[in-house]
């Protein structure tokens, strides 16, 4: 019998993998060919077979709060010249009695940037491009985000027995497999198809 142990946390989400320097590869929009997206100062989209590439621009929020030094009111004030959105702090004028103050710029992404967004059809949530390791089972999507994921996918579905890391923490690596994925019925299938990209990545990566 084989036996799987999981791994704690959620080591093969979208924005672990970018965080952890594990690139997420996606079908280049240009040539089809493998592409990696990378989180190296800037999120950067780049094929490795046409060289086609595409950063993803951050929005951040800019704001200053502070207590006026003549009314001594709280106040949080949007920052939108962008000449001032390189200093540590700024200087404004406090909304209620017009006094100008020298208070911290506060930077934070805005709703449009969401570290809660995850792989959706098959595509990345920043760029909308399908995944590179991306199947189908039976009208269902088979994917992974890269090799790893993928050796991970098949060793976990492939396994007779799967242990859980703890019985007390909820979250661990196949946390968010649908349940069409862990049945045992379709244990022979999914993981057929998991070895048909397997296949596709390493032809892939031993032409590059």
């Amino acid at each position: 019998m084989k036996r799987f142990f999981d791994e704690l946390g959620e080591p093969y989400s979208f924005w672990y993998s970018l965080h952890h320097g594990k690139p997420v590869l996606v079908e280049c929009p240009k040539c089809a060919g493998p592409a990696s997206i990378t989180d190296n100062e800037s999120i950067e989209m780049q094929c490795s077979h046409c060289f086609y590439s595409q950063t993803y621009q951050i929005d951040y929020d800019y704001t200053a709060s502070g207590v006026c030094t003549f009314c001594e009111r709280w106040f949080n004030e949007s920052v939108t010249d962008k000449g001032q959105h390189h200093h540590k702090n700024v200087h404004i004028r406090c909304p209620y009695c017009q006094t100008t103050n020298q208070v911290p710029l506060n930077k934070k992404t805005s709703n449009r940037y969401s570290l809660g967004f995850e792989i959706r059809d098959g595509k990345d949530p920043l760029f909308q491009l399908n995944l590179y390791l991306l199947t189908h089972y039976r009208g269902k999507l088979i994917w992974a985000l890269n090799h790893e994921h993928l050796n991970y996918l098949i060793d976990y579905i492939s396994a007779d027995l799967r242990v859980k890391p703890s019985l007390y923490i909820k979250r661990h690596a196949s946390y968010r497999l649908p349940k069409y994925m862990k049945d045992a019925k379709n244990r022979d299938g999914i993981v057929k198809a998991l070895h048909k990209l397997q296949h596709k990545y390493e032809h892939t990566y031993s032409m590059v």
